[in-house]
């Protein structure tokens, strides 16, 4: 303070790269600052240097400037710089270390601190994200191997998350009754949401299947949703709740298990929401669409006691199944810019019924991206195609 506006212009005239200039107390204090464009817009009104030459440097000080301990966190940091107003873009700010002046800090330099935290942080989540993509993949992989092993030709899958990961998950499970081979569960489970919160709820719907199929065994697909049912809304707290308040989550599944018995020769399948498609493959017959029942799994509005329904459907002549997550009904395409719907599926899925599995999965490929067209993706796709052939013994 003991200096005069005549030093802090020869000052401002010595260093031209000055552009604010700190008044401290005699401890190291910050008193205030000197911003160079006010100060010489002050010193050249008439009569101000004659006025104020000789009188102390607080006269054209900001008294009031943005103060920060170097402890402060960047995004701190920034929300103060962005509260203070203007003023901290052309004078800066002042930093201190327990109350004694540091240095002067630039908003332009903080902007550039935030942009490359930004920067670092957005690379961490993405490595984050594809590592959890290899989890993902890597829980699905015995089910990959699954499938190919037991139906080398005559099964095909797509399964695309919306995001590097998704809430789309699958299962294929090979089944045994006294050490021989009988049949096969399928699993497909849309849960909610997609991406990162998509693919954590895919964890406890492995976890909550795991425990069914450990508890009330494989045969019977409506008594594992049930199982499921009450595993999500215990895990997740979701019992005796209102659904979608603040406080409480309301996640759960839309889903559906299909039990194949290779001696009995029959299909046995529960649904939450999704339909089953079902096509002959030797006769030119409408697909067969079997709507699922109304609830979902786990959700703070579906009672802790609910219950499925089995559907049962011999397996007389050779079938093709499909198994679909919304996200292949629901998307958004075409020349009126709706949902494909299930009968234009259908449609898609009929004009290549007499093809090999694979050829067919090729068609609906070719005919889904096609209905996109430049529409974003709505929603994780999963479509499990599997053909079932009836026993020549």
């Amino acid at each position: 303070p003991e200096f005069k506006n005549e030093d802090v212009l020869a000052l401002f005239a010595q260093k031209s790269s000055l552009q604010n200039l700190p008044v401290l107390h005699d401890d190291g204090r910050p008193l205030g600052l000197i911003n160079r464009n006010m100060f010489h817009s002050n010193m050249t009104k008439p009569y101000y240097p004659e006025l104020y030459s000789q009188k102390s440097c607080i006269a054209f000080m900001d008294k009031s400037p943005l103060i920060v301990e170097t402890r402060l966190e960047i995004e701190q940091l920034t929300a103060l710089a962005v509260e203070t107003g203007d003023k901290v873009f052309t004078d800066g700010f002042i930093i201190v270390r327990e109350g004694k002046y540091q240095g002067i800090g630039q908003v332009l330099d903080l902007m550039h601190a935030m942009t490359e935290l930004q920067a670092r942080q957005h690379r961490q989540l993405i490595e984050s994200i594809e590592y959890a993509s290899v989890i993902q993949q890597s829980i699905l992989a015995p089910s990959r191997i699954a499938l190919n092993a037991y139906f080398p030709e005559n099964h095909w899958l797509i399964w695309e998350p919306r995001d590097v990961v998704g809430g789309d998950i699958f299962h294929f499970i090979p089944t045994r009754h006294e050490g021989e081979e009988d049949g096969f569960l399928a699993v497909l489970f849309d849960c909610t949401g997609h991406g990162v919160p998509g693919a954590f709820m895919t964890l406890i719907a492995e976890s909550a299947l795991a425990q069914a199929i450990a508890t009330h065994g494989d045969r019977d697909p409506a008594a594992l949703l049930a199982a499921i049912n009450q595993y999500i809304k215990q895990t997740l707290n979701q019992h005796d709740q209102a659904a979608g308040t603040r406080e409480n989550s309301d996640d759960g599944l839309d889903g559906m298990i299909v039990r194949f018995d290779k001696i009995q020769q029959h299909l046995v399948f529960a649904s939450a929401r999704n339909p089953l498609f079902i096509m002959g493959l030797n006769n030119e017959e409408a697909i067969d669409v079997v709507p699922g029942d109304r609830k979902g799994v786990g959700y703070a509005n579906t009672p802790m006691d609910a219950t499925w329904h089995n559907h049962t459907l011999p397996i007389t002549e050779a079938k093709r199944i499909f198994l679909i997550t919304d996200g292949v009904i629901d998307q958004v395409g075409g020349a009126k810019k709706i949902a494909l719907g299930k009968r234009r599926l259908s449609q898609i899925l009929t004009e290549s019924r007499n093809a090999t599995a694979s050829a067919q999965q090729a068609a609906f490929e070719e005919a889904f991206a096609r209905y996109q067209g430049q529409e974003k993706r709505r929603d994780d796709v999963t479509l499990l195609a599997l053909d079932l052939m009836p026993s020549t013994e």
